[in-house]
């Protein structure tokens, strides 16, 4: 037994230092009661109250932690659990500033006795870097907002319907991959996508656009060339989604009729399978110059027949569901009448 005692009191000297030195708060707690028997220098230092004034106090008795109800909360779920952490906590300091702090507690034996230790960390640094970064993140949102009007602007100028057809494609966008569940940071660069998925029309010939005829072969190449030319428009700008591919692919098709690339499948990404069906209902259910427009129930009818054929048979089933039982409506932008130079979808 005796043998034994150096080792023991070498461990016990060696946690204290730990205790003493640890660049972490550290408060013990009596179990099952919660009251405050130990505080190590470094939490003294980080909240302002002494050893002394913490000592034989329950955290919320003196307004440690902000939150009083969650201060109660982590208590019955030590009690409860043995276990609790906060990523993200607010501990008030002795002048009563609020503190970020990651808090973690845990029960174990001493001996025969059961204790509750309780490891504070400083989150405030981390906290200011994660809000400069927020703002860097906002402020670079902003500019490529601006980048996208600025281009729509450009193809508004050119011809208002062309916009118009874009905001209505790129709000039913939205509201599929809302209904599909996509995470809304997804869906952030899809309606910006579909907002210039046509911006490759910029450079094709106005008689070409808005030709009330069929068009020549020749006529029909120059137009599909757009989703290309969009997509080399893109190419270059830097956003956090590959935006020039959804453009580029917009007007790919299941079955690997679609152009330009004749992707099939999965090879399209689902931003572009989505853009092909908001695309089409749009597209149908407006004027043309070579047809009056032909309805909501027509563009449908279209994607439903040609569901898993032309176009993905989730992404339809989504859009249906939202006409048919959620009452949707595509977007009224004024200004966007009939006129004779509307243009080819």
């Amino acid at each position: 037994m005796s043998s034994n005692l150096p080792l023991a009191e070498e461990l016990a000297a060696r946690y204290t230092r730990l205790f003493e030195t640890a660049q972490d708060g550290i408060l013990i707690l009596d179990f099952p009661d919660g009251i405050i028997e130990d505080a190590n220098p470094f939490i003294v230092q980080l909240i302002g109250f002494t050893k002394e004034e913490l000592v034989g106090k329950k955290l919320w008795e003196i307004g440690l932690i902000a939150d009083k109800e969650k201060a109660l909360t982590a208590h019955r779920s030590i009690l409860e659990h043995g276990y609790v952490r906060y990523e993200d906590i607010d501990l008030v300091t002795k002048n009563g500033v609020g503190l970020p702090t990651e808090f973690i507690c845990n029960s174990y034996l001493v001996g025969e006795k059961t204790v509750i230790q309780c490891n504070i960390r400083d989150i405030s640094a981390r906290k200011k870097a994660e809000h400069a970064l927020t703002l860097e993140q906002t402020l670079r949102i902003t500019q490529i907002y601006e980048t996208v009007n600025s281009l729509s602007n450009v193809i508004e100028a050119r011809d208002p319907f062309t916009a118009g057809h874009q905001r209505r494609v790129a709000d039913l966008s939205v509201e599929i991959a809302k209904e599909l569940g996509m995470q809304p940071s997804d869906i952030d660069g899809l309606k910006l996508a579909a907002l210039i998925h046509d911006v490759g029309k910029i450079g094709i010939p106005v008689e070409v656009l808005t030709k009330p005829t069929a068009l020549t072969p020749l006529e029909v190449a120059i137009l599909r060339s757009h989703a290309q030319a969009g997509y080399d428009i893109l190419k270059p700008l830097s956003f956090p989604w590959p935006i020039a591919k959804f453009v580029l692919q917009h007007h790919e098709r299941l079955n690997g009729s679609g152009y330009p690339n004749g992707l099939r499948n999965e090879q399209i990404c689902l931003e572009a399978r989505i853009l092909a069906v908001a695309d089409t209902v749009e597209a149908m259910a407006s004027d043309r110059p070579y047809r009056p427009k032909l309805g909501i129930e027509a563009g449908l009818e279209e994607i439903s027949n040609k569901s898993g054929v032309l176009y993905d048979p989730i992404v339809v089933k989504a859009c249906l569901t939202l006409f048919r039982e959620r009452g949707y409506k595509l977007l009224e932008i004024a200004g966007s009448t009939t006129t004779k130079n509307q243009v080819r979808g």
